[in-house]
């Protein structure tokens, strides 16, 4: 009796540390900022893998670095599965990309001149958002501002306007449903 309680509570303590620790992400830092014009040249090749739990979508992130006045160039060079890529600058402009032509699903994201010295987010999952294993590469490079590598950059937007933002300095103002302190 006393060893099935042990083996449930390492089971348990396990199955509980795997979510929390395939969470994490990481910073993918590229010293050198490249003013080769051969597509996807001087870009380090990142695999990675898309990994559910069950029927709980998953997805990868990673961090990687620009600085401001740069052109960077995200591009998933093969996918198991329809991928989607956003990318979160860190002044909030959202870049996306599904499919980089209708014959293409692999997303590609370019990002010229970039906004801020920083960490972009970085997002990969199922284009539609269904839980799937699958394996990627994604190549990511730094270079110079006006490179080829940017031609015809990802358009970005910011996530909200200054003026959508909710009002948190008025105490009138009752949260949505399902929102922390709503009644429901």
């Amino acid at each position: 009796m006393q060893r099935m309680l042990i083996a449930f509570g390492l089971i348990s303590g396990t199955l509980l540390l795997t979510p929390g620790l395939s969470a994490a992400q990481t910073n993918i830092f590229d010293d050198s900022v490249s003013t080769c014009t051969t597509i996807n040249c001087s870009s380090l090749r990142i695999p990675g893998t898309v990994l559910s739990f069950g029927r709980s979508a998953g997805n990868f992130d990673i961090n990687v670095f620009a600085a401001a006045g740069e052109c960077v160039r995200l591009d998933v060079i093969s996918q198991r599965t329809d991928l989607e890529m956003v990318v979160v600058a860190p002044n909030g402009t959202v870049f996306r990309n599904d499919d980089r032509t209708t014959s293409d699903l692999r997303p590609l994201i370019k990002m010229t001149p970039t906004s801020d010295n920083g960490w972009y987010t970085v997002h990969l999952a199922q284009f539609s958002g269904r839980a799937v294993d699958a394996n990627f590469v994604l190549l990511y490079g730094r270079y110079n501002a006006g490179n080829p590598n940017c031609a015809s950059a990802t358009a970005g937007q910011l996530a909200r306007q200054a003026s959508e933002k909710r009002d948190t300095s008025r105490s009138d103002q009752t949260p949505s449903p399902r929102e922390p302190g709503s009644a429901e």
